[in-house]
């Protein structure tokens, strides 16, 4: 472990932004251990379907081991459609300086995501970083409990779940606080894991999102980015003291 603690930048921004200089200039000035990116990060805002992203795999890969070898961090990279023997997954890599040290696939895809092209993922993970254990889930697997019983199996300390969380007219924010305690409190009760969430601000195509970013812990929600502020940008930094035993957050917001 890093000495006894974890600096984290989580990323809620439009898909297709990269990353912006003002946040640029927060990361070299923070040196953040490890960056998450929200679902689908490198889809273009214009294009009509995910599965186009699918064209620049390689190209978003290479930019994902560039920045993560430019910062000397870790990066969660959002997630990126990827081909494997003639099939399309919804995959997080997880790269560390500049290495690709593996990836994790959507286990739970919506029936109809990439027009019902994207397969489901097969297996649960972790990735060991200086010492803890870090898993990934993505978007609609925390629908699912069978997801964090799974995960729960490899012993993670940390859980990252790229999101794009569809708006919801007229939706109150006591309907929403309460389903961050059913999906993520729960969640961090049945792993004894802290849960970060990363969401996309902004739009693909027709498709309108509500930026839900959040930080939640076995005890509650450390952190949620509020409803006023769902259509946002934000850089949301996080200095974790002891992530092993009693941690302690310490959470700044930043806007372009």
């Amino acid at each position: 472990m890093i000495n006894g603690s974890l600096k984290i930048a989580l990323i809620q921004d439009q898909p297709g932004s990269g990353i912006r200089d003002p946040y640029l200039e927060i990361l070299r000035a923070k040196n953040p251990d490890i960056i998450a990116f929200p679902e689908y990060y490198f889809v273009n805002p214009e294009d009509k379907n995910i599965i186009v992203s699918s064209f620049i795999h390689d190209e978003s890969l290479e930019r994902l081991r560039e920045w993560s070898a430019y910062l000397k961090c870790a990066i969660i990279g959002g997630t990126i459609v990827a081909e494997s023997r003639g099939k399309l997954y919804n995959r997080s890599y997880f790269v560390n300086r500049g290495e690709i040290i593996g990836f994790y696939d959507k286990i739970h895809p919506y029936k109809n995501e990439g027009r019902g092209l994207i397969e489901k993922g097969s297996e649960y993970k972790v990735f060991d970083f200086t010492g803890l254990k870090i898993g990934i889930l993505i978007c609609a697997d925390v629908l699912y409990p069978a997801s964090y019983s799974n995960i729960k199996g490899l012993k993670p300390h940390l859980i990252f779940v790229p999101t794009t969380s569809p708006y919801r007219e007229n939706e109150s924010p006591h309907v929403k606080f309460a389903r961050d305690d059913r999906l993520f409190v729960k969640g961090a009760e049945t792993t004894g894991s802290l849960i970060f969430k990363v969401c996309a601000s902004g739009r693909i195509g027709a498709r309108h999102f509500q930026a839900r970013s959040l930080v939640a812990t076995p005890r509650g929600i450390a952190w949620r980015n509020p409803p006023e502020n769902e259509h946002k940008s934000a850089l949301i930094y996080v200095n974790l003291e002891n992530p092993l035993k009693n941690p302690r957050l310490d959470i700044e917001v930043s806007r372009p």
